[in-house]
């Protein structure tokens, strides 16, 4: 199924455990269920202005996204902040990119529904990389990739030696990273860490040690692995865990499992009874877990250290600003991400793709990392002239370097033992 529209529509499962799922983009009970409402309809039927193409026609415009699904499981989020990306372009004078959405299963090959224009391809939220790379090499494509987060990006130098993948977001390692420089900078340094495997989160307690350590910082355990993987309700384990907390003394215990979980109401309750070998406020909890699963996180009897936000681009003050003033709401990193897909996009239509250095065209060739990132107006001016530009991002810095993720700034939160 093909469709013609200026809106994305259903957002995949992410393919970071850590990172936003389709859950992320939804509010929870009936704002949600309204939200969702609003967006499928409203959204793509009003404000985007959808026009249907036949299911056997290829693509028409140079600007093409991939999407899996029917378009019913829109995330509100996404298309909420895309939408506003596309006003700002009307408001510097020039009409948004024409876009054609082409509707794929999971594990299908899009290249059959490409015309011989398309220049431009934004591919589905946490694509195949190898899939997508062979595309752009073949075909000379530029490919945006709006949320990109997962493990998947660490392939990214490999599979693209072009520099034809141009990820939207910062990596999720970014936000480890930053969790562990701040309990660095708070004279953290030594940890345990303790993971439920049937929680997704777990997948990253390793990604978490390897960055502890090349920080300088010592995690202990008497186990074979540094991470102590504990099963909800293995008595045994747990008891065995409590005992290596109690000889190790670590300064924090790093958890990765959800803060309402039974493995967590086991650790909870060991350490207000005093089993961990010391006073139940001065162990540190830290939860290994992306800001959505922690945002209401309550107060304990010790403290805990959270992310707050996820890494995130310099045009972040300024686009929540604007999304909170529109929507009434708080923008999520999903938001930023379709602000700034559409803005690339509509950069990517104003002027004849460029040349690359092998004489072939490099359709988002203009994209210079190493330029002072400006403002749409004024990058829309300079695209205009022919000129390099790097837009300042809200969802990141959108410092698009060959084989390389662009960067963001993640912020965490202590809160204070009750």
């Amino acid at each position: 199924m093909t469709q013609s529209s200026e809106a994305p529509s259903k957002v995949p499962p992410s393919d970071e455990p850590l990172g936003v799922s389709r859950h992320e983009g939804h509010r929870r009970g009936r704002s949600s269920a309204i939200r969702f409402f609003q967006s499928g309809c409203v959204l793509l039927a009003t404000v985007i202005g959808c026009q249907a193409l036949s299911a056997s026609a290829s693509s028409r415009s140079t600007v093409v996204a991939i999407t899996h699904g029917d378009g019913g499981g829109a995330s509100a989020d996404f298309m909420s902040g895309f939408a506003l990306g596309l006003d700002q372009v009307r408001a510097c004078g020039v009409d948004p990119a024409s876009v054609d959405w082409l509707s794929i299963a999971p594990g299908d090959d899009p290249s059959a529904l490409l015309g011989q224009q398309v220049s431009v391809l934004v591919a589905p939220f946490s694509a195949d990389l190898a899939t997508y790379a062979q595309l752009a090499s073949q075909r000379k494509l530029g490919v945006l990739l709006p949320y990109q987060r997962g493990d998947s990006i660490e392939s990214l130098s490999e599979l693209d030696p072009e520099g034809r993948l141009h990820p939207v977001v910062p990596p999720y390692q970014q936000d480890l990273n930053h969790l562990v420089d701040d309990l660095r900078d708070q004279g953290i340094q030594r940890v345990m860490v303790v993971a439920d495997p049937t929680d997704r989160s777990a997948d990253q307690a390793e990604r978490f040690v390897s960055a502890f350590q090349a920080k300088g910082g010592i995690v202990e355990s008497y186990e074979p692995s540094l991470v102590q993987m504990l099963n909800p309700g293995d008595t045994a384990a747990l008891e065995r865990l409590v005992n290596d907390v109690s000889w190790k003394g670590p300064q924090a215990m790093v958890v990765a499992a959800a803060h309402d979980s039974a493995l967590a109401q086991q650790l909870d309750q060991a350490q207000a009874s005093g089993r961990f070998g010391q006073s139940p406020e001065v162990l540190l909890r830290v939860w290994l877990l992306p800001h959505h699963r922690v945002q209401d996180l309550s107060a304990r009897s010790w403290p805990q250290l959270i992310l707050n936000q996820p890494a995130r681009g310099p045009g972040w003050t300024d686009f929540s600003s604007l999304y909170s003033r529109v929507r009434g709401e708080q923008p999520t990193l999903l938001a930023a991400s379709g602000f700034d897909t559409s803005r690339l996009m509509a950069l990517s239509a104003l002027t004849p793709p460029p040349i690359s250095t092998e004489g072939t065209r490099d359709p988002l060739g203009w994209l210079a990392p190493d330029q002072e990132a400006k403002p749409l107006c004024d990058a829309i001016g300079d695209r205009l002239s022919g000129k390099p530009v790097r837009l300042i991002g809200a969802a990141s810095d959108l410092m698009q370097r060959p084989g390389q993720p662009p960067s963001g700034q993640a912020t965490t939160r202590r809160i204070p033992s009750r």
